[in-house]
Protein backbone atom coordinates (compact mmCIF):
# COMPACT_ATOMS: atom_id res chain seq x y z
CA UNK A 1 0.00 0.00 0.00
CA UNK A 2 3.34 2.63 0.14
CA UNK A 3 2.56 3.53 -3.54
CA UNK A 4 -0.72 5.25 -2.48
CA UNK A 5 -1.19 8.84 -1.37
CA UNK A 6 -1.81 9.76 2.01
CA UNK A 7 -4.73 10.77 1.10
CA UNK A 8 -5.77 7.63 -0.35
CA UNK A 9 -4.16 5.36 2.58
CA UNK A 10 -6.67 7.96 4.85
CA UNK A 11 -10.16 7.15 2.62
CA UNK A 12 -9.13 3.50 2.75
CA UNK A 13 -8.70 3.98 6.20
CA UNK A 14 -11.72 5.31 7.01
CA UNK A 15 -13.46 2.80 4.87
CA UNK A 16 -12.20 -0.02 6.41
CA UNK A 17 -12.64 1.27 10.03
CA UNK A 18 -16.34 1.84 8.77
CA UNK A 19 -18.79 -1.50 9.15
CA UNK A 20 -20.80 -1.27 6.12
CA UNK A 21 -20.66 1.83 3.05
CA UNK A 22 -20.31 5.72 3.38
CA UNK A 23 -21.30 8.89 1.78
CA UNK A 24 -18.78 10.78 0.72
CA UNK A 25 -19.71 13.11 2.84
CA UNK A 26 -19.60 10.82 5.44
CA UNK A 27 -16.01 9.88 4.81
CA UNK A 28 -15.04 14.06 4.59
CA UNK A 29 -16.12 14.52 7.75
CA UNK A 30 -14.60 11.39 9.53
CA UNK A 31 -11.26 12.58 8.33
CA UNK A 32 -11.74 15.70 10.58
CA UNK A 33 -11.60 12.73 13.59
CA UNK A 34 -8.83 12.69 15.80
CA UNK A 35 -8.06 9.44 15.20
CA UNK A 36 -7.21 9.85 11.53
CA UNK A 37 -5.60 12.97 12.31
CA UNK A 38 -1.93 11.24 11.32
CA UNK A 39 -2.54 10.00 8.59
CA UNK A 40 -5.27 12.64 6.25
CA UNK A 41 -3.05 15.68 5.17
CA UNK A 42 -6.08 17.32 3.24
CA UNK A 43 -8.60 14.89 2.13
CA UNK A 44 -10.97 16.28 4.04
CA UNK A 45 -11.01 18.90 1.42
CA UNK A 46 -13.48 17.56 -1.76
CA UNK A 47 -11.08 17.78 -4.41
CA UNK A 48 -8.38 15.95 -3.01
CA UNK A 49 -10.66 13.75 -1.97
CA UNK A 50 -12.28 12.34 -4.98
CA UNK A 51 -8.28 12.50 -6.49
CA UNK A 52 -7.57 9.89 -3.88
CA UNK A 53 -10.97 7.90 -4.50
CA UNK A 54 -10.65 7.62 -8.53
CA UNK A 55 -7.20 6.10 -7.37
CA UNK A 56 -8.26 3.51 -4.98
CA UNK A 57 -11.55 2.62 -7.75
CA UNK A 58 -9.24 2.43 -10.05
CA UNK A 59 -6.95 0.20 -8.23
CA UNK A 60 -9.84 -2.11 -6.99
CA UNK A 61 -9.64 -1.69 -3.59
CA UNK A 62 -12.96 0.15 -2.89
CA UNK A 63 -16.21 0.61 -5.39
CA UNK A 64 -18.67 3.50 -5.77
CA UNK A 65 -21.77 3.44 -6.20
CA UNK A 66 -24.63 6.38 -7.05
CA UNK A 67 -27.06 6.75 -4.87
CA UNK A 68 -30.12 9.19 -3.63
CA UNK A 69 -27.87 12.24 -2.15
CA UNK A 70 -24.45 10.97 -3.85
CA UNK A 71 -22.01 8.48 -4.04
CA UNK A 72 -21.65 5.50 -1.58
CA UNK A 73 -18.06 4.03 -1.04
CA UNK A 74 -16.83 0.78 0.55
CA UNK A 75 -14.02 -1.08 0.59
CA UNK A 76 -13.86 -3.59 -2.53
CA UNK A 77 -15.46 -7.19 -1.82
CA UNK A 78 -17.31 -6.31 1.28
CA UNK A 79 -20.65 -5.76 -1.08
Amino acid sequence: MSDLSRNAECVLRILKDASGDLTTAEILESAHREEHSEICQDCAGGDAFIVAARQLVERGLITRKLAKGGYRWRIAGDE
